[in-house]
């Protein structure tokens, strides 16, 4: 595929002055389970209550990951659900295309522009040399990056039989970015992260670089997702920064827990939403329990998306999920 990276983020910057964007972005790896379902009902609800145009991305870039007819199940269940979306991998649109795995001459390009700004560098550095690393404290995301092979120069890729990552180079300095639910976030990224990884050894690339890239190109203006995510969205800055990106808002939300209080997840096989299907759950019965959840509507509610969406205006939406942030355990 050939692109035109000039011309999609002109594109892209014009449909942002047009109207505003929302997106929702699964990884295909597994079943949606119910917190997947919830984020994207409300990243849907977010999207429609500002009159925004809405995206369906999948974000497949971890081939080894994918589990085969995943993606199809997905956008099956969120149709059953009642959402619907502007552009997408079944639909078609303007800012395609809609699957991570086919769009890394985006990436290709935005990592040229890195390069040619001198913004990253090889590094040989296994997960265990970092750990061992005497100098290496840990951060949030495990142990940070103790600088090894900082002053490695471009065009050393390769070393022996080895491939090298391609770690982006942070400046000295605070990054802070106001979160619509949350609140502030600031980070050093130096200090609290290290540099990270923008292409991995093996080829591909990492999901901080890929989402702002894609983001971007997609004239994306709110990204709607879970808290587990906030902590990278600092990384993500510097790289929007770097590729003289604009800057969506962000809205982290807090995560879905099952009975007993753990975070739902598809490695630990929370419950999905294709099971639910299956033991003869009614789409409104699964909206109105998401939707509760975050008190959006009472308990025991049975509520279609469209209904939910004619409930609600946009302040009332922000209000109550920066109330329902606030009290989350």
């Amino acid at each position: 595929m050939t692109v035109d990276y000039e011309r999609m983020l002109d594109r892209a910057l014009r449909l942002r002055k047009q109207l505003p964007s929302g997106r929702y972005a699964p990884s295909p790896s597994g079943p949606l389970h119910l917190g997947n379902a919830r984020t994207a009902l409300l990243a849907w609800l977010q999207a429609r209550l500002a009159g925004a145009r809405f995206v369906m991305r999948i974000e497949d870039l971890d081939r080894s990951r994918v589990r085969p007819g995943c993606a199809k199940q997905m956008l099956d269940d969120l149709r059953w659900m009642g959402l619907e979306w502007d552009e997408g991998p079944d639909v078609g649109g303007k800012t395609g295309p809609y699957e991570q795995s086919v769009r890394d001459d985006f990436y290709v390009a935005a990592l040229s522009r890195l390069r040619d700004a001198r913004k990253i560098f090889p590094c040989f550095c296994s997960r265990k040399d970092i750990q061992q690393a005497a100098s290496a404290p840990h951060g949030s995301d495990g142990p940070i990056y103790p600088g090894t092979c900082r002053k490695r120069d471009l065009g050393s890729e390769e070393k022996g039989r080895r491939s090298a990552a391609l770690r982006y180079r942070v400046s000295a300095g605070t990054i802070e970015v106001e979160d619509v639910v949350t609140g502030p976030i600031v980070q050093n990224l130096g200090r609290d992260v290290g540099d990270f990884v923008v292409r991995r050894s093996d080829g591909i690339f990492a999901y901080q670089l890929a989402v702002v890239v894609d983001d971007a190109l997609m004239g994306i203006t709110d990204v709607v997702r879970g808290v587990d995510l906030r902590e990278s969205t600092p990384r993500q800055i510097a790289l929007l920064n770097a590729l003289d990106l604009p800057m969506p808002r962000y809205w982290h939300i807090p995560l879905m827990v099952d009975g007993d209080g753990n975070r739902m997840s598809k490695r630990d096989g929370s419950e999905a939403v294709m099971t639910f299907r299956a033991r003869g759950g009614k789409p409104e019965e699964l909206v109105g329990q998401l939707a509760a959840s975050v008190a959006l509507c009472p308990q025991d509610t049975a509520v279609s998306a469209q209904e939910l969406l004619s409930a609600h205006d946009l302040s009332v939406f922000t209000r109550t999920l920066r109330n329902r942030d606030a009290g989350a355990g």
